[in-house]
């Protein structure tokens, strides 16, 4: 049947659309999935950011290891911390906090290194290069070993140790009189010039240990004394005297359990009794204080000297909640140490 020029034109068009139609639904098809990938790809962006805001300046979650605040806490159980009180007003006495332990004698130092003096007396310590694999297994891989994550670097606020080495009589080898030790902190100058300087012997060499300002691990405990107050321990109670106290008074530890009132004694270690708590500092103990490593058995590295206190940069916040178990949900008060 023949056909006319004007229908060959139509049917090619109709064909043309026919053969264009998979070629606009694939497209479609495609714009569609885009469209859903990138809107869970915001939703995922904007829940990040939301939990790493809420975790930062909000609340956080953590997991009770031990049993140093029984009866207050239980081992194993979850619970969350309160920020944003301490972004906005004080940190008082009684309160339990989540915070990171200053660095004491149970930790190892993150390096040990040999320098000497020069003639003028003055030490250096270059850590620009200086860099320690992290003790981990996955960081035994060679090419993890490289990442950021398996190294350890020198960092403000660490802690230097540095001490001569002696000769021991009889033997080619050194010994460090650590006897003699000194320490100094690494500060942001010295961290901006990746150089430590110290004061020593000339021509001395030294060695030198750095310890990381906080401890590895978080702790829970509660707070005793702040900046300005002096907590002394005697015949297994303890007292407190703020500024502007002229005498001790007993602190009310009615959140103590029958074994832990009055039965508060000091590590014998620390050989002390009295604590003056410095500015931005605070003295804490757990409620379970026959079973707790706190502010009266930390001892610095090295030296083994009471390092009571911890510095208020490296709390994190205040106990809201237990979450988990659920038969254990509970708010988590402050004691109220009124006189």
């Amino acid at each position: 049947m023949p056909v006319k020029p004007d229908n060959l034109y139509r049917l090619l068009y109709q064909g043309m659309d026919l053969n264009k139609a998979p070629s606009s639904n694939f497209r479609k098809f495609l714009r569609e999935t885009g469209l859903f990938l990138v809107d869970i790809i915001y939703n995922a962006v904007v829940i990040i950011i939301l939990v790493v805001l809420i975790r930062s300046f909000l609340i956080s979650p953590f997991r009770v290891v031990g049993s140093s605040m029984s009866d207050t806490l239980e081992n194993k159980e979850f619970i969350l911390i309160d920020k944003i009180s301490y972004l906005l007003g004080d940190i008082d006495r009684g309160d339990p906090i989540v915070f990171l332990p200053p660095a004491t004698s149970k930790d190892a130092p993150k390096f040990e290194e040999l320098t000497r003096v020069k003639a003028s007396g003055v030490g250096t310590f270059d850590f620009s290069e200086l860099i320690k694999t992290k003790d981990a297994d996955y960081c035994a891989n060679r090419i993890l070993e490289m990442f950021w994550f398996c190294k350890e670097k020198v960092r403000v606020g660490d802690l230097v140790y540095y001490a001569p080495q002696e000769d021991v009589p009889g033997s080619l080898v050194k010994q460090t009189d650590w006897e003699r030790v000194k320490n100094l902190q690494v500060s942001k100058s010295d961290y901006s010039e990746s150089i430590v300087t110290f004061e020593g012997e000339a021509n001395k060499v030294y060695a030198l240990r750095v310890y990381d300002s906080k401890g590895p691990e978080y702790f829970v405990k509660r707070i005793i004394g702040i900046p300005g107050d002096t907590v002394k321990f005697d015949n297994g109670r303890v007292y407190l005297k703020r500024p502007g106290d002229e005498d001790f008074w007993q602190i009310d530890e009615g959140f103590l359990n029958s074994e832990n009132l009055n039965r508060t004694y000091i590590s014998q270690k620390q050989r002390q009794n009295v604590y003056e708590v410095p500015d931005d500092h605070y003295f804490v103990m757990g409620d379970n204080r026959n079973h707790s490593n706190d502010s009266r058995s930390w001892l610095e590295p090295i030296t083994q000297e009471a390092f009571p206190f911890v510095p208020e940069a490296n709390i994190s916040g205040r106990v809201l909640v237990v979450l988990w178990p659920l038969a254990n949900i509970r708010l988590i008060g402050s004691a109220d140490f009124a006189q």
